[in-house]
């Protein structure tokens, strides 16, 4: 595979603008929301456990609870729940 010369926020943007696009096809052709969210998940965490290993998969999630809980993940800044 050939070495990107995209910086690291150009790599990002066009993912997050493919997975978009993903989404918003499957949402149209009928899969639920909810769903999408765990496939995704499910899909991340392995390809991290395959490319890095149990262990550091393991750690890297420890204190995902508490960042949830702190706001992290919120894209509604008015969001207090």
């Amino acid at each position: 595979m050939a070495e990107s010369r995209m910086s690291e926020e150009q790599q990002k943007k066009i993912a997050l603008d493919l997975f978009l696009d993903a989404w918003d096809k499957a949402c149209e052709a009928g899969v639920e929301a909810d769903l999408l969210c765990e496939v995704m998940i499910y899909l991340s965490i392995t390809d991290l456990v395959a490319d890095r290993g149990e262990e550091t998969a393991a750690t890297l999630f420890e204190n995902l609870p508490e960042r949830i809980r702190d706001g992290e993940f919120s894209l509604d800044e008015d969001n207090d729940a």
